[in-house]
This record gives structure tokens, C-alpha cells and sequence, in this order.
């Protein structure tokens, strides 16, 4: 018998935020980084933020965002889940997020993938075929490494990034929904970024085979650093909880997307395939430690499916803080053949 990989102990309490899109953008815009300063004073380590481009998600840029964020909010650390790097160049990634942690005195988290699965018109919007997404990637990830940690080279000459990127390149993250690539990930000693949804079956046993890949793959004394985005909707009682995303949908009633398969019929079939733990705090944690591979994170990055700026929002944000992540632990490392 051999021990698997040394379990990594919990890290993080870690705020996830997707901003909608909406007839007031800036509304929108204020309202998310009023959360990110709602974030800090509750406690959380890092706030972190998803862009999208021409779907429910209303961030074309989340450096910007960030930007924006580590000038209203000064201990909190700022993180992209993700970037999509085949829709930009690797080379204004590197210098733009240079320039936000500059602003944020080093404490941006710089989180990339290779943007969502079923994506082709993005990839059609930018003059890209969603077949080469996974060449895209790879392109745009070296070109990204080699900005950070070498600068340009122009004329023939090599210069030098600026503002400096020292730093930057040891606090860079993957997403990925692919064994092969978890274990790629692990070999670079970057950390790992997981969804809350897994179109393979259940996502706790899902992400933890990829978990066992990247640990497998880690190196030797390298920390692992492995993040996973969980939904959840903590309230009074399930039968509240469930008031809630009903009223949520009534409102906003083209704002979440579904899986593909999928045909909720009520706001209790809404919960259940968007993956959202909800119910009483104790019932949340519950559901939480059930989850094989939420226990095993490093970095628990919360989202709440409701509006931000409501109270419904707030008062979600503060249970998870004060009575949901103090009290999930996580998992016994076990031992494998």
C-alpha cells in the first residue's frame, strides 16, 4: 500500500462573483463592488470574479474590474475565474494584470482557462473555431508564461514588462474539467480551479479524481493550491430557500443557465441543477461535507444565486462567513493501492 498525495488543509474562505447582465450595467457594476467591500469586512480572504463575453454574464473584463475593486477594498485579495486567454493577447494579459497588482499591492490571484464548453459563437464573435480551443489555450498560456517571467522581446532585443510582473507567475490558476489537463496543471505548479457543475454526473466525485490527478502530479514541496466554486443559499428553512430562488426567477427569469439536458420546472428543480447547497446553515454544511471534492479544497469560492445588493445577498454572505465555512472540515486523507 501508498499513501496518497499529503491532503492540502483548508485555506481560504473565498467569495465567487458572477456579474449578470442588465438593462443598468452600472447599476450592476456598483452593486458588485459593493459586495467586494461587503466581502472584506465579512472576513473573506479573496473575491473572486467570472468574465464572460455576449452570454448571462455581464464582465467582458475582469482586470478592469478588479481594477476598480482593489481601490475600494484594501485587504482582500482580487481573483479572475477565469480569464478565457484564446480571446485576448497573452501579452496585454501579462501587462494589464501587472498594472492591477500594482494597484492592489500584490494581491491579485490571476485565474485562466480555455472559456466554457459550448462556446462556438464567442469563438465565432472573435474569428475563432471553437475546434481549436484546446491549441488556443496552450498557445495563449505560453505566450502568458513567458510575458510574466521573461518580458518581450522586440528587434531583438528583451524588455522587460512594466509594471513588473515579479510575483504574478507564482500565483497563476487553471481552470479545467479534464484529467489530463489536471494533471498538466499539477506538473506547473499552478493551482486548480474547479466549476460548481460537471457535465460527466456528480460534481463532488467528478472533481475528486481530478484533485487525485493534480496531486499526483504535483511537485515534490510545492503547496497545493486547489479552488472550488460551490453555489449555496442559506436561509431559514429549505421551504424559505426555495421562496428565495422563486423570487429570483420571477424577477430575473433568463438569468441562470441550466446544463444542457436539463428542463427545471420549478425553483426546486433550479437548485438542484445549478448544484446549489440550501436549506438551514446546519443543513448547507451537511450538504457541503457530502461533497467529495469540496472538502478536499484549499480555497472554497462561495456564490449565492441571488441578486447582489438585495438583503436576501448580504445576509447569505454573512452566514457563510460566520456559520457555514467555520464549520465544514475537510476530508481524511485515504490510502490507495
Amino acid at each position: 500500500m501508498t499513501a496518497t498525495p499529503a491532503e492540502p488543509a483548508v485555506r481560504g474562505l473565498s467569495f465567487f462573483l458572477t456579474v449578470p447582465t442588465d438593462p443598468e450595467p452600472g447599476r450592476v457594476y456598483t452593486d458588485a463592488l459593493d459586495s467586494v467591500r461587503l466581502a472584506e469586512r465579512l472576513g473573506f480572504e479573496t473575491a473572486w470574479v467570472a468574465e464572460g463575453h455576449f452570454t448571462i454574464l455581464g464582465l467582458p473584463h475582469a482586470l478592469s474590474f478588479l481594477a476598480a475593486a482593489a481601490q475600494v477594498a484594501g485587504r482582500i485579495r482580487l481573483g479572475t475565474a477565469v480569464l478565457p486567454l484564446a480571446f485576448d493577447n497573452p501579452i496585454r494579459v501579462a501587462e494589464t494584470a501587472a498594472f492591477v497588482d500594482a494597484l492592489s499591492d500584490g494581491r491579485l490571484e490571476l485565474g485562466v482557462g480555455k472559456s466554457n464548453p459550448q462556446s462556438t459563437a464567442i469563438f465565432s464573435a472573435f474569428g475563432l473555431s471553437e475546434g481549436d480551443r484546446e491549441i488556443l489555450y496552450a498557445d495563449a498560456l505560453d505566450g502568458l508564461r513567458r510575458a510574466i517571467d521573461h518580458g518581450v522581446t522586440a528587434d531583438g532585443e528583451q524588455i522587460p514588462l512594466y509594471p513588473p510582473t515579479a510575483g504574478i507567475g507564482g500565483r497563476l490558476w487553471q481552470a479545467t474539467g479534464n484529467p489530463r489537463t489536471a494533471a498538466a496543471i499539477g506538473r506547473s505548479g499552478d493551482g486548480l480551479l474547479l466549476f460548481r457543475l460537471t457535465p460527466e454526473g456528480d460534481p463532488g466525485r467528478v472533481q475528486s479524481a481530478l484533485i487525485d490527478e493534480y496531486l499526483g502530479a504535483l511537485p515534490a514541496g510545492v503547496e497545493p493550491r486547489i479552488g472550488i466554486s460551490r453555489g449555496v443559499l442559506p436561509a431559514a428553512s429549505r421551504a424559505e430557500a426555495i421562496a428565495l430562488i422563486a423570487a429570483e426567477l420571477e424577477a430575473h427569469p433568463t438569468r441562470f443557465r441550466v446544463p444542457a439536458g436539463t428542463t427545471p420546472s420549478g425553483p426546486q428543480e433550479y437548485l438542484d441543477a445549478l448544484n446549489v447547497k440550501y436549506g438551514s446553515p446546519d443543513e448547507v454544511i451537511e450538504q457541503l461535507s457530502q461533497d467529495e471534492a469540496f472538502v478536499r479544497s484549499t480555497d472554497r469560492l462561495f456564490s449565492l444565486p441571488v441578486s447582489a445588493g438585495t438583503h436576501a445577498f448580504r445576509e447569505g454572505l454573512r452566514q457563510v462567513a460566520q456559520e457555514i465555512h467555520p464549520r465544514v472540515r475537510p476530508a481524511v486523507a485515504h490510502a490507495a493501492a
